[in-house]
């Protein structure tokens, strides 16, 4: 009898050790893919490979120059995994304008992307972040050129943002009261992957 209880214990306990080599490292997987984000893969570059690469079409939205909290939210691109949406539109001037967009990836333990304004591509140096999105506005038939502003890195999970200036002919500010509205249309927005390697 003692000794059927201590091949039982075996048995269990070796059990319990399978069990926790097949699951611990992949529990342990899920909890930085939960607390890292996308950064969880920009860090294993020996797991994952990194692509990065130009997505075709221009993306349209409606910015409202009136009222600036209005354009917080609004959807520039959607594609059900990856999201880019106005996080804020700030007035340096009564012609100058700044709209900062931030882009929202999806990510899984089988790898992740952000379609962004941003190329996040790895090199011998780490990643690399680069502003590559086109912008222009179309105001009353006319078109403006925007001007890059500033952008970040994937410093937050799975989200990095960027942004444009936007400087209109001052004899447009009295047009405004009465139609504040603007098409801006972005172009060159990137993909970027990350995609586990096959050993």
């Amino acid at each position: 009898m003692k000794r059927f209880l201590n091949l039982n214990t075996v048995y269990i306990v070796a059990v319990i050790i399978v069990l926790g080599v097949l699951f611990i490292p992949r529990a342990v997987d899920i909890y930085n893919l939960r607390t890292q984000g996308i950064n969880y893969f920009t860090n294993d570059i020996e797991s994952y490979h990194n692509n990065a690469h130009p997505i075709e079409g221009e993306y349209t939205i409606e910015i409202d120059l009136n009222n600036l909290e209005n354009n917080k939210g609004k959807v520039l691109f959607d594609d059900g995994e990856n999201q880019i949406y106005v996080w804020k539109v700030i007035s340096h001037n009564t012609n100058e304008y700044e709209l900062f967009f931030r882009s929202s990836g999806s990510s899984s333990l089988g790898g992740a992307t952000i379609i962004s304004g941003v190329e996040h591509k790895h090199n011998n140096d780490g990643l690399i972040s680069k502003f590559q999105a086109k912008a222009k506005a179309t105001y009353r038939g006319d078109t403006y050129k925007l001007s890059p502003s500033e952008y970040s890195g994937l410093n937050y999970s799975d989200v990095d943002e960027f942004g444009f200036y936007l400087e209109l002919p001052e004899e447009l500010v009295p047009d405004f009261e009465e139609e504040g509205m603007i098409d801006v249309a972005v172009t060159n927005l990137y993909i970027n992957l990350w995609a586990k390697k096959s050993f």
